[in-house]
């Protein structure tokens, strides 16, 4: 089941502008400098984005590069805030699936994906395709999450907000911190096509200015926040609030710091 036909991983409505603004510069804006500087050693003439969301990656990768940018994803919510923060640059923007890219064979250098594999309906299907579409000795970059444990701040929110639901959670809520083990997912890559894989960990510093800005993003910023309006909405404020007081507790406020990891793929064709 895709996104786009399952509620509790939708991002739609409020969610994408609270994801970008208040997890974006938190979780991904570290990894997407990285990711950056991973593709402009490559300096390849013709790249795609897959899963671009809201443009984190985009932006830094069009500053690192000169060669054709097309950047796709299923969300047109999520690209609306990616395209408004690069207008004017030279993008091609395509709403599509990562397990169905509508190109020709061996078109890319360079294939990327920030943490956007998990969200994949079929992660083998997707492997063919992003395989299908590189040209020989293209690359394919990806990350994903570590290991939730590895990530207290989200494993913070993600304790409160189960215990809320107790036995009822949307299996989907565990999506994005679900391919953390390399002996499981390595093999997915190989069915792939990609024979030559390297993978490394990536910790970080995982900090916002504000707890209460962190347990909003935590909260509402991801699309469980459907899942808790359907139970009740008025759980929203008590959760939220919960959140808050535990990262204070756990984590400070005034900056709420703690630390992330990730893992990063290279698969070459």
């Amino acid at each position: 089941m895709s996104a786009e036909t399952n509620p509790t991983l939708t991002f739609g409505g409020s969610i994408p502008k609270i994801y970008d603004e208040v997890l974006g510069p938190v979780y991904f804006e570290p990894y997407a400098i990285d990711t950056a500087d991973r593709v402009s050693r490559l300096d390849p003439s013709n790249l795609l984005e897959t899963a671009c969301g809201t443009g984190r990656v985009t932006v830094h990768l069009r500053n690192k590069i000169k060669g054709n940018i097309t950047a796709t994803d299923v969300n047109p919510q999520m690209m609306a805030i990616a395209k408004n923060k690069l207008q004017g640059k030279e993008i091609t923007w395509e709403l599509s699936d990562a397990t169905a890219l509508p190109y020709e064979d061996a078109l890319f250098d360079c294939i990327v994906s920030q943490f956007g594999v998990m969200f994949y309906p079929d992660k083998v299907l997707g492997m063919k395709e992003a395989y299908r579409i590189l040209k020989p000795g293209g690359t394919f970059i990806f990350t994903v999450w570590g290991k939730l444990e590895a990530n207290p701040m989200s494993a913070t929110g993600r304790e409160i907000v189960s215990e809320y639901f107790k036995n009822d959670i949307p299996p989907s809520y565990k999506t994005a911190y679900s391919l953390h083990d390399v002996d499981e997912l390595i093999p997915i890559v190989k069915q792939g096509g990609f024979s030559d894989i390297s993978h490394e960990v990536l910790a970080m510093e995982c900090s916002c200015d504000s707890a209460r800005v962190m347990a909003a993003g935590l909260v509402e910023g991801n699309p469980i926040v459907n899942a808790i309006r359907e139970k009740d909405e008025s759980a929203i404020e008590m959760l939220k609030e919960k959140v808050f007081e535990t990262l204070v507790k756990r984590f400070g406020d005034h900056p709420c710091k703690t630390t992330m990891e990730a893992i990063v793929f290279i698969a070459k064709k």
